[in-house]
């Protein structure tokens, strides 16, 4: 299990409403249908959306499950796909028939298969959307003919009902985007290279675990996927964090990657962040000598190019599990971006080097690393959580500490870890809540439900 791992960003956006192009009288829905305007700008209604006249070189039409999958694509293979999920019963952004036909549009000329899947007739209530994620993604897949990539033979259980070697529409994909209207999504978005660690501190980390050091490793690179609302409001972001460059595929275990569909339908941007193997050192070893600023930095990454994706960078909150825990379990601290917690690990390791030499530096380095809440889970968000070096229980933890919810594992130890953070925690006045974790199988027991209801209570969601 500590093989893996999620981490999720969320960011509630208040916004200007200047960054929406849109009239109320394009409004698709029905006549009847009610469009609201929230406190913060965004406008969102209850409305039907109607079907989608997509141009495309075929189309295929099906019901599975009681939910409708029109399926676009244009000839070629594909190893993406969307579900633009439509009449959900949760609110929907407004946007014309012609802005949702380009969105769609637009994906197919980047060769993803899109699946427009109209929810009106299923009817799922509250949470049992997002809890739904996990078997839509298999509707879905068979709706449109599609594969799993040869890579899914390593959890050959996920695909036994899946074609061994033809699909009608060309899709061979793992990754399934869930996206609500008026979302799209961009792949493998570049945001950190090794080389942005200074080379004297890239070659003193090898000197210190006895491995050669390659300047040729200096272009190898951190990216994440996005998930984002193509003309605004701006919404949210969650992000997922990852053991290796292909951990955001769906044969990984579902109670993480469906984790991070199932947010898509609270009308959130989501971030499939990639965790970062240390060219060198891999991980964790890697890490234990610049995970801070690696922390720091994707921070300020997400909030400096927050404009482009409509993010509003003042509310964060995060979301990890085992290993990927460890850097929102980092930004729970709001102090992480300052210099004594900026470089402790350096100084931890004893490296010697000039200020110069041990900053990776940001172009946002001016921005605040802090987030508004985090819901973490066992293994090294604990770990990390019971010292006193890594959070500043004793230094107005009220104000430098973000509220977070934890859960355990089903290991005894990590269940004893949990109860004494959320002790410590209560015990300086920090808001935490806590479930202990009953199986890890999707949905997880009832830990995505108040994980699920934390998030909503923190970020205010209003739509």
């Amino acid at each position: 299990m500590t093989g893996l791992c999620l981490a999720v960003v969320w960011f509630w956006l208040p916004l200007a409403a200047q960054t929406v192009d849109r009239k109320l009288g394009e409004i698709p829905f029905e006549r009847n249908a009610r469009a609201e305007v929230s406190a913060s700008g965004l406008e969102f209604t209850l409305g039907e959306i109607p079907p989608l006249p997509i141009s495309s070189d075929r189309h295929l039409s099906t019901t599975n499950n009681g939910v409708k999958f029109d399926v676009f694509f244009d000839h070629g293979r594909k190893t993406n796909a969307v579900i633009y999920a439509i009449n959900t019963g949760r609110k929907q952004l407004v946007l014309t028939p012609e802005k949702h036909k380009a969105i769609l549009e637009d994906l197919l000329k980047r060769q993803f298969t899109v699946i427009v899947a109209d929810f009106r007739d299923k009817k799922l209530p509250g949470i049992e959307l997002e809890k739904y994620v996990f078997k839509l993604t298999e509707d879905a897949r068979e709706a449109a003919d599609g594969i799993l990539h040869p890579s899914g033979l390593i959890r050959p259980q996920l695909f036994r009902n899946a074609k061994a070697t033809v699909s009608r529409t060309e899709t061979y994909a793992n990754d399934f985007f869930t996206l609500m209207p008026g979302f799209t999504v961009q792949r493998n978005v570049t945001w950190f290279h090794y080389s942005d660690i200074p080379e004297p501190f890239r070659k003193a980390i090898a000197s210190q675990l006895g491995k050669p050091f390659n300047a040729a490793d200096g272009g190898k690179a951190n990216t994440y996927d996005i998930i984002y609302p193509v003309h605004g409001p701006s919404v949210g972001v969650l992000t997922h964090y990852c053991s290796d460059e292909k951990g955001r595929e769906d044969y990984y275990p579902t109670e993480k990657t469906y984790l991070v569909m199932a947010f898509a339908f609270k009308n959130l941007a989501v971030i499939h962040q990639q965790y970062f193997n240390d060219p060198v050192g891999g991980y964790h070893k890697g890490y234990d000598y610049y995970g801070d600023q690696f922390a720091a930095s994707f921070i300020r990454h997400v909030k400096g190019t927050a404009a482009s994706y409509h993010i509003d960078p003042r509310k964060i909150c995060a979301f990890g599990h085992s290993k990927g825990s460890e850097v929102p379990g980092m930004l729970v601290n709001r102090l992480r971006g300052t210099s004594p917690f900026f470089y402790s690990k350096v100084n931890y390791k004893k490296l010697n080097l000039m200020e110069k030499d041990q900053t990776i530096a940001s172009p946002f380095s001016a921005l605040s690393t802090d987030i508004t809440c985090a819901i973490l889970g066992a293994g090294i968000a604990n770990q990390e959580m019971q010292s006193d070096k890594m959070l500043p229980w004793n230094n107005r933890p009220t104000t430098n500490i973000s509220p977070f919810f934890i859960y355990a594992d089903h290991r005894s130890d990590t269940r004893l870890n949990t109860r004494n953070v959320v002790a410590k925690a209560g015990a300086n006045g920090v808001a935490v809540e806590t479930v202990e974790l009953d199986a890890h199988t999707w949905p997880i027991g009832n830990a995505f439900d108040k994980a699920s209801a934390f998030a909503d209570r923190m970020l205010d969601l209003h739509y």
